[in-house]
Protein backbone atom coordinates (compact mmCIF):
# COMPACT_ATOMS: atom_id res chain seq x y z
CA UNK A 1 0.00 0.00 0.00
CA UNK A 2 1.39 3.72 -1.13
CA UNK A 3 1.68 6.28 1.73
CA UNK A 4 -1.25 8.76 2.35
CA UNK A 5 1.32 11.73 0.81
CA UNK A 6 2.17 10.02 -2.47
CA UNK A 7 -1.93 9.36 -2.83
CA UNK A 8 -2.57 13.26 -2.35
CA UNK A 9 0.02 13.74 -3.90
CA UNK A 10 -0.60 11.98 -7.45
CA UNK A 11 -4.58 12.82 -7.14
CA UNK A 12 -3.77 16.76 -6.40
CA UNK A 13 -1.21 16.98 -9.44
CA UNK A 14 -3.75 15.01 -11.69
CA UNK A 15 -5.86 18.27 -11.11
CA UNK A 16 -2.91 20.92 -11.46
CA UNK A 17 -2.18 19.41 -14.38
CA UNK A 18 -5.72 19.08 -15.32
CA UNK A 19 -6.90 22.41 -14.60
CA UNK A 20 -3.88 23.97 -15.98
CA UNK A 21 -4.24 22.11 -19.46
CA UNK A 22 -7.20 21.71 -20.13
CA UNK A 23 -9.54 24.17 -17.88
CA UNK A 24 -7.44 27.40 -17.11
CA UNK A 25 -10.49 29.71 -16.36
CA UNK A 26 -12.26 27.22 -14.04
CA UNK A 27 -12.38 29.14 -10.46
CA UNK A 28 -10.58 28.82 -7.76
CA UNK A 29 -7.90 26.23 -9.00
CA UNK A 30 -5.86 25.48 -5.84
CA UNK A 31 -8.88 24.94 -4.39
CA UNK A 32 -10.05 22.40 -6.85
CA UNK A 33 -6.22 20.75 -6.18
CA UNK A 34 -6.61 20.36 -2.77
CA UNK A 35 -9.92 18.58 -2.93
CA UNK A 36 -8.45 16.19 -5.61
CA UNK A 37 -5.90 15.62 -3.46
CA UNK A 38 -8.16 14.67 -0.27
CA UNK A 39 -10.16 12.20 -2.99
CA UNK A 40 -7.51 10.31 -3.72
CA UNK A 41 -7.18 9.63 -0.28
CA UNK A 42 -10.96 8.78 0.55
CA UNK A 43 -10.83 5.25 -0.06
CA UNK A 44 -8.05 5.04 3.21
CA UNK A 45 -10.84 5.77 5.36
CA UNK A 46 -10.33 2.38 6.29
CA UNK A 47 -7.25 3.08 8.59
CA UNK A 48 -9.85 5.61 10.30
CA UNK A 49 -13.16 3.40 10.29
CA UNK A 50 -11.80 -0.35 10.38
CA UNK A 51 -15.26 -2.49 9.07
CA UNK A 52 -15.72 -5.16 6.66
CA UNK A 53 -16.98 -2.69 4.14
CA UNK A 54 -14.20 0.20 4.50
CA UNK A 55 -11.84 -2.64 4.34
CA UNK A 56 -13.41 -4.10 1.07
CA UNK A 57 -14.64 -1.03 -0.20
CA UNK A 58 -10.55 -0.39 -0.33
CA UNK A 59 -9.46 -3.52 -1.76
CA UNK A 60 -12.05 -3.39 -4.65
CA UNK A 61 -11.69 -1.86 -8.38
CA UNK A 62 -14.25 0.85 -7.06
CA UNK A 63 -11.23 2.58 -5.43
CA UNK A 64 -9.60 3.25 -8.53
CA UNK A 65 -12.42 6.05 -9.13
CA UNK A 66 -9.95 7.90 -6.44
CA UNK A 67 -7.44 8.74 -8.37
CA UNK A 68 -5.94 5.20 -9.17
CA UNK A 69 -6.05 4.37 -5.72
CA UNK A 70 -5.89 0.65 -5.61
CA UNK A 71 -3.70 0.55 -8.44
CA UNK A 72 -1.12 2.95 -6.23
CA UNK A 73 -1.10 0.50 -3.72
CA UNK A 74 -0.76 -2.21 -5.99
CA UNK A 75 2.44 -0.64 -7.86
CA UNK A 76 3.99 0.18 -4.28
CA UNK A 77 2.96 -2.59 -1.45
CA UNK A 78 6.10 -1.63 0.88
CA UNK A 79 5.01 1.88 1.33
CA UNK A 80 8.04 3.32 -0.28
CA UNK A 81 9.51 6.48 0.55
CA UNK A 82 10.90 6.57 -2.98
CA UNK A 83 7.70 6.58 -4.65
CA UNK A 84 6.80 9.03 -2.34
CA UNK A 85 9.23 11.08 -3.14
CA UNK A 86 8.54 10.68 -6.55
CA UNK A 87 5.14 11.53 -6.29
CA UNK A 88 5.79 14.86 -4.41
CA UNK A 89 8.14 16.19 -6.74
CA UNK A 90 5.59 15.93 -9.82
CA UNK A 91 3.27 17.64 -7.87
CA UNK A 92 5.96 20.51 -7.24
CA UNK A 93 6.95 20.39 -10.98
CA UNK A 94 2.96 20.08 -11.94
CA UNK A 95 3.03 23.61 -9.57
CA UNK A 96 5.48 25.65 -11.06
CA UNK A 97 4.00 24.62 -14.68
CA UNK A 98 0.81 26.15 -13.41
CA UNK A 99 2.14 28.93 -11.65
CA UNK A 100 4.09 29.86 -14.95
CA UNK A 101 1.28 29.83 -16.89
CA UNK A 102 -0.60 31.60 -14.35
CA UNK A 103 1.90 34.66 -14.13
CA UNK A 104 2.75 34.65 -18.07
CA UNK A 105 -1.17 34.79 -18.47
CA UNK A 106 -1.84 38.12 -15.83
CA UNK A 107 1.26 39.76 -17.89
CA UNK A 108 -0.48 39.41 -21.15
CA UNK A 109 -3.46 40.56 -19.56
CA UNK A 110 -1.75 43.75 -18.20
CA UNK A 111 -0.08 44.41 -21.16
CA UNK A 112 -3.37 44.14 -22.95
CA UNK A 113 -5.25 46.54 -20.55
CA UNK A 114 -2.07 48.95 -20.70
CA UNK A 115 -2.32 48.80 -24.80
CA UNK A 116 -6.17 49.59 -24.47
CA UNK A 117 -5.77 52.20 -22.08
CA UNK A 118 -3.38 53.90 -24.13
CA UNK A 119 -5.32 53.30 -27.51
CA UNK A 120 -8.43 55.17 -25.46
CA UNK A 121 -6.46 58.01 -24.12
CA UNK A 122 -5.84 59.11 -27.73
Amino acid sequence: MSQAITHFAVGATIAILGVTLLIPNVRYPRTWTIVAGGWAMVPDASKLVESSGTLAFHDSVWADLFWAHRTLDRADPTDSTIWASVAIAAFLGATLLAEHRSYRALDAVKTGLEERTLADGE
